[in-house]
């Protein structure tokens, strides 16, 4: 087996998209909701497209900019970590999210993922901030926050619901200059 990190390109477009909506359409942590989205969510492929080109032809810096990381398996992409900027007023920070196809979860790879995004983003001269959301339930990845560093500032209760259930969010930042 062999494993690869990338940044996706403008040329990765489709299999990304593609590898984004398999991935939310697959249940979450012990068969819970891994996105604030039913599975069956009608996703605008087209939309996804252009979304993700207007913000990966941005530079570092520039509002509205994103960068996708992606974990190749044996020439498929099977995981993602997404680092992107909000707004103009938080251009020194990056929300990141992170998702795994369900048969690539549990091999250590959101460790080596979230690894090589952190050390990315730390050679960033506007970036001094990562932030992120993570469901309350989620506690595997959580942990592999928590023990990169990531530090737990508030949780939100209630904060979706999804097909009736309600989901807690707990809210995350790593300072990394």
């Amino acid at each position: 087996m062999t494993i690869e990190i990338k940044i996706a390109e403008l040329a990765d477009v489709l299999d990304v998209v593609e590898h984004d909506i398999c991935h939310m359409r697959e249940p979450g942590f012990n068969g819970t909701y891994a996105h604030p989205f039913p599975m069956d969510y009608p996703w605008d492929e087209d939309k996804m497209r252009s979304d993700k080109i207007l913000a990966w032809d941005k530079e570092i810096g520039e509002p509205g900019w994103a960068r996708s990381f992606l974990l190749i398996e044996n020439g498929n992409i099977v995981g993602h970590l997404n680092l992107k900027n909000l707004f103009d007023g938080t251009l020194h920070r990056a929300q990141l999210g992170m998702g795994f196809e369900q048969h690539a979860r549990g091999k250590g790879y959101g460790k080596i993922l979230l690894n090589h995004a952190v050390d990315w983003a730390k050679k960033q001269e506007s970036l001094d901030w990562l932030d992120l959301s993570v469901f309350a339930h989620n506690t595997p990845a959580r942990k592999l926050y928590t023990n990169a560093g990531f530090q737990e500032l508030f949780t939100f209760p209630d904060r979706l619901r999804v097909e009736g259930t309600s989901i807690d969010d707990v809210y995350m930042v790593l300072k990394i200059k």
